[in-house]
């Protein structure tokens, strides 16, 4: 199958075109124009700074949707935070050793992480953020709870 489609295929060589402004020496390129000012796309300009003596800022900042990249990044970070902390809770098996293993101290201090992220980002989360954040931390203080009552010389 493949060769058929290699044999269907003109042979056409394969064509780069430079598009770069400059040369590797800092010099604009002299095949390429110059923008005209007049036709540049003005760069966006910065918000105001924010006066530390104005009103505080409201509760809940606006949420904007083209920053799905972003929202994906802190989503995998606080999933990564919790799997680490439900590891140390004993839920999976150490890679190395095969066992499973109960780290409180680990699992407190990754819950812990976690409470700081909400604080730190109180506001500034969409919905679905706020509501995996809050989950996860309320879930693994129960599974903390649960593995703390049975691990002997915790009361």
């Amino acid at each position: 199958m493949g060769e058929e489609k290699q044999g269907s295929r003109q042979s056409e060589p394969v064509r780069v075109v430079d598009r770069r402004a400059f040369t590797s020496e800092g010099e604009r390129r002299p095949d390429v124009p110059h923008e005209d000012p007049a036709h540049a796309v003005p760069a966006p300009t910065p918000p105001p700074p924010r006066n530390p003596a104005a009103a505080p800022a409201p509760e809940t900042a606006p949420k904007s949707d083209h920053e799905p990249a972003s929202s994906a990044h802190f989503q995998n970070l606080v999933v990564n935070l919790a799997r680490q902390a439900a590891a140390n809770l004993g839920a999976a098996r150490h890679p190395l050793t095969g066992q499973i293993e109960v780290d409180l101290e680990g699992a407190q201090q990754m819950i812990e992480l976690l409470q700081s992220l909400r604080q730190k980002t109180q506001g500034n989360l969409t919905a679905d953020e706020t509501d995996l954040l809050e989950g996860l931390i309320g879930d693994l203080q129960m599974q903390y709870v649960a593995v703390r009552s049975k691990t002997p010389g915790h009361p």
